[in-house]
């Protein structure tokens, strides 16, 4: 048996966990074909192949990034039992265990089967039982966050494609409130408050989970409070069979216009095609006497603009493995056809998870964003956004150029809008004038935020790999 462990890219604990007994080759990328599909900006569509030779087993580097072993790139070595690679610079890392001890050390980690462990089971004559006599026994997260035991049946009848690594996203929120009716642990009793603050009126009875109030009515879904409206867009809190979701709409002022409606119909319908673990799932979109609705996933934490504000700057690794997630989430959107272009990224859309178990601390949220609406406004004069996208011409170099605001601010807490000169290239963002960024966090800054996007980093994964390496160094 060999059985391979995703290792949290912070703590290091185990976070997910493959067990193969018969595959003699094991693929591991990003491709949907292979063995153990890991979602990551620097990971290859087939990164690495570990390889039954006779008795022994070795790795054997397929991705143009690179695999690590104890910080060395590698090209073809055996495996020793426990021992962690690393997928590119700065990518995931994987433990490899090998033999008996496999077994045991792959207990109680979260994990989900893949094609390979599911598929027909190669001993069909046996009385229909798969290849280690039926059953998978492994760890599956519970309502609370917490690990608790599960059986999986293995069947020969399976064809599912393998399972991403990653576990079902706590849900949370763009306004950094806890969902009322979840409990974080089962001996809580769930208040039906949008927050800890006493003061926070009930929303949902304590008994049945159900709206004490509900404002309107939409088809299903049952209006209970409206969380944000900033002019262009309204985000409210709906109900629907003991569920609590956010509604995305268009302010009164815009539902009218039909740019605005255009604009928004645009960017709402291809989110129901997005699959990532750092998003929020997005449910669905209707639309009632022309005005527009779109139903998503209450992702439930804290902004990382709450966290600064609170907190202070973060350090320099921790801004690091922050922007890491977001470049795998942006490499994701940027690979659609045609590529989706976030078009909000700044700290008020990322979301810091409470979970430690999840891979992804890290939630992308701000999706459906009406900045083109904002042209001339004050969001639009906003530090965040690219010199293009302010002229309404986003493109996916646009989301990169704000990684690189968005890190000025997670490392000073202040707007990048302060950085801003008239120097001796023209007004642009001068990183190398900010007090203590480091030298290299100061390269990578100012070719992120070039007002020229030929002279930025061709894609996330770029980013990512010097990110990286500025963690090496």
């Amino acid at each position: 048996m060999i059985t391979l462990t995703l290792l949290h890219p912070i703590q290091s604990i185990p976070v997910q966990n493959w067990s193969f007994e018969q595959e003699p080759v094991i693929r591991i990328g990003r491709s949907t074909d292979n063995h153990v599909i890991l979602y990551s900006a620097v990971v290859s569509r087939h990164h690495v192949e570990l390889r039954q030779v006779g008795s022994q087993w070795e790795i054997v580097n397929l991705g143009a990034n690179g695999t690590y072993l104890d910080g060395k790139r590698i090209t073809q070595v055996p495996i020793q039992d426990g021992v962690i690679i690393r997928l590119a610079r700065s990518g995931p890392n994987i433990q490899i265990h090998i033999g008996p001890s496999a077994s045991t050390a792959s207990q109680n980690l979260a994990g989900e089967n893949t094609v390979a462990q599911r598929i027909k089971s190669r001993t069909e004559d046996n009385g229909g039982k798969s290849m280690n006599g039926g059953k998978s026994m492994h760890s599956a997260p519970a309502r609370d966050g917490t690990l608790s035991s599960t059986t999986n049946q293995l069947t020969s009848e399976s064809s599912e494609a393998p399972t991403p690594a990653r576990l079902p996203a706590t849900v949370v929120d763009e306004e950094g409130s806890p969902a009322p009716e979840l409990r974080l642990a089962e001996t809580e009793e769930p208040t039906g408050r949008l927050s800890d603050d006493p003061s926070e009126e009930f929303l949902f009875c304590q008994n049945s989970g159900q709206p004490l109030r509900v404002l309107k009515t939409l088809v299903e879904y049952q209006v209970v409070k409206t969380l944000k409206d900033d002019g262009f867009g309204v985000t409210q809190v709906v109900w629907r069979n003991g569920q609590s979701l956010l509604l995305k709409t268009l302010s009164s002022a815009w539902v009218n216009q039909p740019r605005a409606l255009e604009i928004f119909q645009r960017q709402a319908k291809p989110l129901l095609q997005l699959s990532h673990p750092g998003i929020p799932r997005f449910i669905d979109y209707f639309s009632l006497e022309g005005h527009p609705y779109l139903i998503t996933e209450w992702v439930h934490g804290q902004d990382l603009s709450q966290r600064v504000a609170k907190q202070g700057p973060l350090s320099k690794d921790e801004a690091i493995a922050t922007l890491l997630q977001v470049c795998d989430v942006l490499d994701y959107l940027h690979h659609q056809s045609p590529p989706f272009i976030h078009q909000n990224i700044q700290p008020e859309s990322l979301i810091q998870r409470p979970s430690a178990f999840n891979p992804y601390t890290i939630a992308v949220v701000g999706f459906a964003s009406l900045n083109e609406l904002a042209i001339g406004s004050q969001l639009a004069a906003s530090g965040y956004l690219a010199p293009e996208q302010k002229q309404g011409h986003p493109i996916p170099a646009s989301d990169l150029y704000a990684l690189g605001t968005t890190l000025v601010y997670l490392l000073t807490g202040k707007d990048p809008s302060e950085f801003y000169a008239h120097r001796e290239q023209g007004f642009r963002l001068y990183p190398e004038y900010i007090p203590n960024l480091a030298p290299g966090m100061v390269t990578i800054i100012r070719k992120l935020t070039s007002p020229h996007p030929d002279d930025r980093y061709r894609n996330a994964g770029e980013v990512a790999e010097a990110l990286g390496q500025l963690i090496e160094s």
